[in-house]
């Protein structure tokens, strides 16, 4: 079964699926081994419609989205998760298809009303080369243990011009155990993302860090006070300890110190929202261009 691209014209990008519950599925899909279980998708999906973390992520891309990527165009966000940043997408009027390996994730976004959704992966070979005009890739690329290569696939599923919305996590100097059990493999530096996106045939439109507010706080909380014994190791916590801590990083914003750090929020969203670049922080965010072509923005 084929499933018609929803883009402005009627090009296939999909093959070999079949439609279950509202869900596009590849033959095997659900085999696919991923490293959140399903009661941890559940606990962050819990966390999301109220979380200030994922609220300014998806402000910041919605921005650059709006700057660089099309509505009248598919974009296909990989490795979406539960969704949360395709629904913003959606609202605000971008053509958005949601692929997640993940059948639990994508069970939640289609709670969430996400148009399509398509549990699989590109590693599939479902997804067709050129056929894809944009594409997210939100906090993925860290997973991967070869993220050159990944990008090369990713490049070959591109059209001709077509672009890469990218975050990751920045720092190794900010690498502790939460990293380890999330299974990434790096954080990075700008010069890195660069370095790999060079390597994998890309052209890098713009890069910059953000969650420069965080910088401080991750690197004495998560790292400082779990070097020094005060905070447990991730794989040492209880589940009802990792859902508590989960809830104070993500949702609960009061006291002087989360006033202070409101203040640098949006000290730094009208930074990026003119175009300045922020010169560090705990993530990067990245455009890429696949068309040699294309000249380096300022």
């Amino acid at each position: 079964m084929q499933m018609k691209y929803l883009g402005t014209d009627s090009n296939d990008f999909l093959n070999g699926f079949f439609r279950e519950n509202g869900i596009w599925v590849s033959d095997g899909a659900q085999d696919i081994a991923t490293k959140f279980s399903e009661e941890e998708q559940e606990a962050l999906y819990a966390l999301e419609d109220t979380s200030w973390w994922f609220r300014y992520r998806s402000g910041v891309i919605s921005h650059f989205a709006g700057k660089y990527l099309s509505k009248k165009q598919l974009i296909l966000d990989v490795g979406g998760g539960n969704g949360y940043t395709t629904m913003r997408m959606q609202e605000k009027g971008y053509n958005m298809a949601l692929l997640e390996p993940a059948y639990a994730a994508c069970k939640n976004a289609r709670k969430r009303g996400i148009h399509t959704v398509i549990c699989g992966t590109v590693k599939h070979k479902n997804v067709k080369d050129g056929s894809v005009p944009q594409i997210l890739l939100l906090d993925v690329l860290e997973h991967i243990e070869d993220d050159v290569g990944f990008l090369k696939l990713l490049r070959q599923k591109l059209v001709p011009g077509g672009k890469i919305l990218l975050t990751v996590p920045a720092f190794r100097i900010l690498w502790s155990s939460e990293d380890e059990a999330a299974g990434h493999f790096r954080r990075y530096s700008l010069r890195q993302v660069e370095e790999s996106a060079v390597k994998a045939g890309f052209t890098v439109a713009y890069t910059s860090y953000f969650f420069g507010f965080l910088f401080l706080p991750v690197l004495f909380v998560r790292v400082g006070l779990e070097k020094i014994g005060i905070l447990k190791r991730s794989e040492k916590r209880t589940a009802e300890e990792k859902k508590e801590i989960g809830r104070k990083q993500f949702q609960e914003r009061r006291g002087l110190v989360w006033a202070i750090l409101s203040i640098l929020e949006r000290r730094e969203l009208c930074k990026l929202l003119k175009n300045k670049r922020v010169f560090f922080g705990s993530s990067v965010l990245c455009i890429l261009e696949n068309d040699s072509s294309c000249e380096r923005r300022p």
